[in-house]
C-alpha cells in the first residue's frame, strides 16, 4: 500500500463509512496508487502538513482507496488522474473532487466544505439531489441497441480512430503521449483481418516510433507509463505489468508478420523487464508495477547499479497476469525461448501462470478474485470483477490455441458460463463491471457497463463458442457487440475495442460446428 502519513485512514468498508452519517461528517476520498509519483508527493506535501491532518482527523472521515484493488471505486469517484482528492457527502454522494492539490489549497477546500456542511446541510443536500444528472441509466441507454451487429459500425471505428492519428509524432492524440494499446490492438487485428494497408503501416509506425523513443528503458528493459510531452520525450517513469503484457504481445505481432528486428529488441526488452523485475520464481506469477523514479531512470547503467532500484508493488492481480498470459504465449509464438535465467519456454511460463490463476485465484461458484490478498490478511478482495474474467478467459483461450490442450479450454468456457450465469443484464445487452454487494455505499451501487470489458468478453464468447459450439454463449457476445454498437459512436478513438469485437465477429476463425447466425460459417450447399 501506499506510504503513511499522520492521517487516520479507515478502508473503503460499510463500518467506517457509516460514521460519517452517525458523526455528521464529510468523508474525504483519496485513490491512488503505489506506482503513482504524484500520490507520493501528495503523501509527503498536502497530507503531512499539520493543518489538513488535524482538520481530515478531526472533522472528516478519510478513506484511502487504491486504484488497482478497487477499479470499481475508481471508476465511478475519478476526477481525471491520481490522485484523485474527493469530497463526499455522508451518503457517498461527491460535494466536489481534484486532483492534486498543494497543501494550502487542500487545507482551504476542506475547511471550506467543512465549514459550509455544518452551517446549511439541508441546503447543501436539496442543491446535490436537485443537481443530479437525469440522464436515462446506463441499461437504458444500451435498450436502444440494433438487433444484430451492424456492418457500417466497423468503418465508422476505423475513421474515428484514424483521424487521432498524429503523423508529425507517430501516435495517438497530442500529449501526454500513451501507448493506447487497445487502439493498437484494433490496428493490428483490422491489418491481420482485413489486409488492412493503412491501419498495418499506422501500427507499424506507431510502435517504431515508441520502441525508439525515451517511453523504453534500455538499461533494465520495458516500457514506462506514458510521455509527457507530444515527440515522446520526458516520461513518467512508472512501469506497469498491464501495458508491458500487452505492448510485448503487439510487438510480438508486428515480428511475426514482418521479420524487422527492432520489434524484436523491443519485445525481448519487454520480457527481460517482466521477467528480471515483475516476475515471482515461486509462483510462475507477475507482480503489478514499478514505481516512478525521476531520478533514478535517467542514469546509466553502471550509475544505476549503485543506487537502489524504485520499489515493486508485490501485488498479483488477476486481469494483469491474464494480460501476461497471451502477452507470453503472442512472445513464444514470435521469439521462442527468452534469453533470460532459466531455460523454460514461454510457452510453458504461460502454462504455469495459467494453473496459478486457476488454482490460486479462481474461487468455485465465486469466480476470479481481483487481486491475491496477503497470507493472514484480514481483508475482502473482490470477486467477479468484469474485467478480471474478460483477461483470464483470453489468456486461457490463447493458451488453448498455443497448446490445443483442452482443459484451457474448458476453464475458459466455465469463466465464461460463469459470467453469463450471475453477470449478463439481457436488458442492458451486456455486463456490468461488478455484482451488487452487501453494504455497497454511494454511486457503487449504481451499475456501470464499462466498454472497453465489454468488448473483450464479448470476443471471449465468441472465440469461446466458436470452438465449443456453445450457441448460447455465443448469442450472449453478439448481444453484447449490439451493446455496444448503441454507444460506441460517443467514444470516438476509444470505441476500438469494439472495433477488435467486430473484426472477430465478422471474420474470425470459424468454428467446427456452424453456430445459428454466424457470418464466419461456410454457406450450406
Amino acid at each position: 500500500m501506499m506510504e503513511e502519513t499522520g492521517v487516520r485512514w479507515h478502508e473503503w468498508e460499510p463500518g467506517a463509512l457509516s460514521r460519517a452519517s452517525v458523526e455528521g461528517k464529510l468523508i474525504f476520498l483519496d485513490i491512488g496508487a503505489t506506482w503513482c509519483h504524484w500520490c507520493h508527493v501528495l503523501d509527503r506535501t498536502s497530507l503531512s502538513d499539520p493543518r489538513v491532518v488535524r482538520v481530515l482527523n478531526e472533522d472528516y472521515i478519510p478513506v484511502r482507496v487504491d486504484t488497482d484493488r478497487r477499479p470499481d471505486i475508481n471508476e465511478r469517484y475519478n476526477q481525471g488522474g491520481w490522485p484523485t482528492t474527493a469530497v463526499l457527502m455522508p451518503d457517498g454522494r461527491l460535494l466536489t473532487g481534484a486532483t492534486y492539490l498543494p497543501p494550502e489549497a487542500l487545507a482551504g477546500l476542506l475547511e471550506k466544505c467543512r465549514d459550509f456542511y455544518r452551517r446549511d446541510r439541508d441546503r447543501v443536500d436539496a442543491y446535490l439531489r436537485n443537481a443530479e444528472d437525469p440522464a436515462p441509466s446506463p441499461a437504458a441507454e444500451r435498450s436502444d441497441a440494433p438487433e444484430s451487429p451492424r456492418p457500417e459500425d466497423l468503418p465508422l471505428v476505423k475513421h474515428a480512430v484514424l483521424a487521432q492519428y498524429d503523423p508529425a509524432h507517430p501516435g495517438f492524440f497530442r500529449e501526454p503521449k500513451f501507448p493506447v494499446t487497445d487502439i493498437l490492438a484494433f490496428l493490428r487485428d483490422a491489418w491481420i483481418a482485413e489486409g488492412n494497408r493503412e491501419t498495418g503501416e499506422t501500427f507499424l509506425r506507431v510502435l517504431r516510433r515508441m520502441a525508439d523513443s525515451e517511453l523504453l528503458d534500455r538499461v533494465e528493459g520495458g516500457f514506462f507509463r506514458y510521455a509527457t510531452r507530444r515527440d515522446w520525450t520526458v516520461p513518467h517513469y512508472e512501469k506497469m505489468l498491464a501495458e508491458n503484457a500487452e505492448l510485448l504481445a503487439l510487438y510480438a505481432a508486428a515480428y511475426e508478420r514482418t521479420a524487422e528486428e527492432s520489434y524484436a529488441s523491443a519485445g525481448r526488452d519487454i520480457l527481460r523487464f517482466l521477467l528480471m523485475k515483475l516476475h515471482d520464481p515461486a509462483t510462475g506469477a507477475f507482480f503489478g508495477s514499478q514505481d516512478a523514479d525521476e531520478t533514478y531512470y535517467p542514469l546509466p547503467e553502471e550509475e544505476r547499479a549503485l543506487r537502489v532500484a524504485p520499489s515493486v508493488d508485490r501485488t498479483i492481480f488477476a486481469e494483469y497476469n491474464g494480460k501476461a498470459v497471451s502477452g507470453l504465449v503472442s512472445a513464444h509464438r514470435a521469439f521462442g525461448v527468452p534469453n533470460v535465467e532459466g531455460g523454460d519456454s514461454l510457452l510453458a511460463r504461460a502454462e504455469r501462470l495459467g494453473r496459478f490463476l486457476r488454482e490460486r485465484m479462481t474461487i468455485l461458484d465465486a469466480g476470479v478474485v481481483r487481486y491475491l490478498a496477503s497470507p493472514g490478511a484480514e481483508e475482502k478482495v473482490p470477486r467477479r470483477l468484469l474485467a478480471d474474467l474478460a483477461a483470464v478467459a483470453t489468456g486461457y483461450l490463447d493458451l488453448h490455441d498455443a497448446s490445443g490442450k483442452g482443459e484451457y479450454l474448458r476453464w475458459a468456457e466455465e469463466i465464461l458460463s460463469d459470467a453469463v450465469s450471475h453477470m449478463y443484464r439481457p436488458d442492458a445487452s451486456g455486463f456490468p463491471d461488478r455484482l451488487p454487494a452487501a453494504g455497497d455505499f454511494g454511486v457503487l451501487s449504481q451499475p456501470l457497463y464499462p466498454f472497453a470489458p465489454n468488448a473483450q468478453v464479448a470476443c471471449a464468447l465468441l472465440r469461446c463458442a466458436r470452438a465449443t459450439g456453445r450457441e448460447d454463449l455465443f448469442a450472449v457476445g453478439v448481444r453484447t457487440l449490439c451493446g455496444l454498437s448503441a454507444e460506441f459512436d460517443q467514444r470516438g478513438a476509444f470505441g476500438a475495442p469494439y472495433g477488435s469485437a467486430l473484426l472477430l465477429y465478422w471474420k474470425g476463425k470459424a468454428g467446427t460446428a456452424c453456430l445459428p447466425g454466424d457470418p464466419t460459417c461456410a454457406p450450406a450447399l
